[in-house]
């Protein structure tokens, strides 16, 4: 079974990064090289999600205030939807413990 992650776009981003991202793109994320039954399998995941959301996200990435903001809740809920999609509940749980 070829795994890989539906595309990630931020659609269910709030309505200020929506509008500020007319024309998001989506990014496919494959992690069938990776066996998510081990830590080291989930972090890379985890971290490979997190960088197609900043890349999903980042006409959003400026150092005006405001859009930073959108940004960071961008990313977020790329983050988080990603997460989801996926369905593995040790990738899940290492989301919802993660600090940073």
């Amino acid at each position: 079974m070829t795994r890989y992650l539906l595309p990630l776009v931020a659609l269910a981003v709030s309505g200020v990064a929506a509008g500020a991202m007319p024309n998001a793109e989506g990014v496919v994320v494959h992690f069938g090289d990776l066996n998510l039954d081990s830590e080291a399998g989930v972090v890379s995941l985890h971290k490979r999600i997190r960088n197609a959301a900043e890349s999903v996200c980042s006409p959003l990435d400026m150092r005006i205030l405001g859009l930073r903001d959108a940004y960071d809740e961008c990313v977020k809920e790329a983050v988080s939807n990603g997460v989801a999609a996926v369905g593995n509940s040790k990738l899940t749980n290492f989301h919802a413990n993660k600090r940073v």
